[in-house]
C-alpha cells in the first residue's frame, strides 16, 4: 500500500481531502505504487502563481502531487477527478528526479550547434518535448487499466480551442524561434489525447478534437504535426527516457530542421 503523506494550505475541506485520496489509492491499485512507494500530497486552498489545477513534480526526489481547489471548483468533476488521478500515475511512471534532471537528447545537441541555438531556448524545447512523452505515457498507462470515459473528458478539456491561442499563433509567426515554441507546446498539449485516438467508441471524435485544436495553425504545419502525433508517436515504447530522446528527435527533425534548416 503507498504511503501518501498530506499536508493543507489554507481552507481545505476534509471532504475534499477524501474524495483526493480515494482516486490516488484506486489508480495506486491498478496501475502500481509509487516510486519509492510513498507520495506526498500538498493540497492549497488558493492556486496563487500555479494555472493548472494539480500538477507532480518530483523535484526533491520523491513525488510530489500538488492539487489546487480553487481551479478544481471551476471544473466538471470527472475532469478534475481524471486529472488527479493522472497526476498519481506520474508519481508511479515519473517519481524519480531522473526523469526531471534529463540530458540534451543528441539530436537537441546538434541543433544547438547546427543553428546556433542559446541554451536556456534548448531547455525550453527539451521542456515541452519530455512533457509530451510523459503525459501520452500516463495516458497509455491509464487506458490499459480502463480509465478511458474520464481520460477521453480530460482531452477534451485539454483540446479545447482558444482564441488566446490563435492570437499566440499569430504572434509566433513572426518569429521562426517562437513558432517552433509553439507548435512544439502544441504537440506537447496534444500528445495526452493520442492514445485515446486508437479506441473503438471515442478515436474519432478524439480526432475530431485534435483537428479543431490545430486548426488555427497554417496547413503545412498541420500536416507536420499529424505526422509526428499520428506516425511518430507509435514508436514510442515503455523506456521514459528513451520516449523523451525520441519526442525530441520526432521535434527536431519534423519541425526545427524544416524551419531552420533552409
Amino acid at each position: 500500500m503507498a504511503r501518501i503523506s498530506t499536508i493543507k494550505f489554507g481552507d481545505v475541506p476534509q471532504v475534499i481531502v477524501d474524495k483526493v485520496l480515494r482516486v490516488m489509492v484506486e489508480c495506486y491499485e491498478l496501475v502500481g505504487a509509487p516510486m519509492g512507494d510513498s507520495v506526498d500530497l500538498y493540497i492549497y486552498e488558493k492556486s496563487e502563481e500555479e494555472t493548472f489545477f494539480a500538477t507532480h513534480d518530483a523535484s526533491e526526489g520523491k513525488p510530489r502531487i500538488s492539487v489546487y481547489l480553487d481551479k478544481i471548483v471551476e471544473l466538471p468533476e470527472i475532469v478534475s477527478l481524471a486529472g488527479i488521478r493522472r497526476q498519481a500515475a506520474h508519481s508511479v511512471l515519473h517519481g524519480s528526479l531522473k526523469y526531471y534532471l534529463v540530458a540534451f537528447p543528441k539530436e537537441l545537441v546538434r541543433a544547438m550547434k547546427q543553428y546556433d541555438l542559446p541554451q536556456n531556448y534548448a531547455t525550453a524545447v527539451l521542456y515541452g518535448t519530455a512533457m509530451a512523452a510523459k503525459e501520452y505515457e500516463v495516458t497509455h498507462a491509464l487506458y490499459e487499466k480502463s480509465f478511458v470515459e474520464d481520460q477521453v473528458a480530460y482531452a477534451r478539456y485539454i483540446l479545447e480551442p482558444s482564441n488566446e491561442e490563435a492570437l499566440a499563433w499569430e504572434l509566433a509567426l513572426r518569429h521562426r524561434l517562437e513558432k517552433i515554441l509553439y507548435l512544439g507546446a502544441t504537440i506537447r498539449d496534444i500528445s495526452c489525447a493520442v492514445p485515446l485516438t486508437r479506441d473503438e467508441r471515442f478515436g474519432a471524435e478524439i480526432r475530431g478534437h485534435i483537428e479543431r485544436r490545430i486548426a488555427c495553425v497554417a496547413p503545412a504545419y498541420q500536416s507536420m504535426m499529424r505526422r509526428i502525433i499520428y506516425e511518430r508517436f507509435s514508436l514510442l515504447g515503455t523506456d521514459t527516457l528513451e520516449n523523451i530522446g525520441l519526442t525530441t528527435k520526432f521535434m527536431i527533425e519534423g519541425i526545427v530542421d524544416r524551419e531552420l534548416g533552409g
